[in-house]
């Protein structure tokens, strides 16, 4: 069986299974209009509404110290960016469990093509679409920074943050892969996810600096287990050109390891799963 799977898959190529599941979750992005609308709105009302009010309370010396020489606002944005990769990552398993509700899994596991193809495209597609939600973002940012002192460092930065982002992608959709290979009702899904990401996000430095938390136990040794706090912490200086509380290799080669070992995983889950 095998052996038949991988003759068919070479006549068919790799690329095309990959490129397919890529397009798919490309078309269902730009079709669904409400999501575009959110998107575009969301930056909005979380700078707006949490980011400005919250940097009226957080000025002066004493606290441009405790950021890193940053303004409020400008320590919020890379964290947002950085928040928003861990939601839509995790959340992309549940594209897994509409897809066994709509009997679409079911007809693509059966085509003559390895899982980890499939797995591949869906993992590309919804990587350009969390990369589109985040240079938006980061746009709606840079147009409030114009009165909040936010800006790019340099474009070396910005490609660098890129690498970043998507690696901590990879991690957060592998995770919600394994996820949605496990669960089988999407409200129970949900539920677990959401339990999950709320301290991830909490001990990642995404909004309060990680050494606030040192002194005390677990908490502040949990956030270095943490792979969103390395995301967070290279992210936020490569955009902004302030230095690293992390070495940026370690960020880089912690991060690619949670990534490498969770594709994996991820992989295997999605190989072991039973669709009826």
């Amino acid at each position: 069986m095998d052996e038949t799977v991988r003759d068919n898959e070479k006549k068919m190529g790799v690329i095309e299974p990959i490129y397919s599941m890529w397009l798919r979750e490309i078309i269902r992005f730009f079709h669904a209009k409400s999501r575009i609308f959110s998107m575009v709105l969301q930056p909005f009302l979380f700078l707006g509404l949490f980011a400005l009010p919250l940097s009226g309370l957080f000025m002066g010396q004493q606290n441009l110290d405790m950021f890193g020489g940053l303004t409020f606002f400008a320590y919020l944005v890379p964290g947002m960016l950085a928040i928003n990769l861990l939601f839509r990552g995790t959340r992309g398993g549940v594209s897994v469990l509409w897809d066994k509700d709509f009997g679409f899994l079911k007809e693509v596991m059966v085509a003559p093509v390895s899982r980890t193809t499939l797995i591949v495209g869906r993992s590309l597609g919804q990587l350009t679409t969390a990369l589109i939600e985040g240079l938006i973002t980061l746009g709606v940012a840079l147009l409030f920074g114009i009165w909040f002192d936010f800006r790019i460092a340099s474009a070396t930065g910005f490609l660098g943050a890129l690498v970043f982002m998507i690696l901590t992608f990879v991690t957060f959709v592998s995770f919600g892969l394994i996820m949605g290979s496990l669960f089988e009702d999407t409200e129970g899904f949900m539920t677990f996810v959401q339990l999950i990401t709320m301290p991830i996000f909490f001990l990642s430095g995404a909004i309060t600096p990680i050494n606030q938390l040192q002194g005390i136990p677990v908490l502040y040794q949990l956030q270095f287990v943490n792979p969103l706090t390395y995301g967070v912490d290279a992210i936020r200086s490569l955009i902004t050109g302030v230095p690293s509380v992390i070495p940026l290799w370690t960020d880089f080669v912690v991060l690619l390891v949670w990534a490498i070992v969770l594709v994996l995983l991820g992989g295997y889950a999605f190989s072991k799963m039973e669709v009826d």
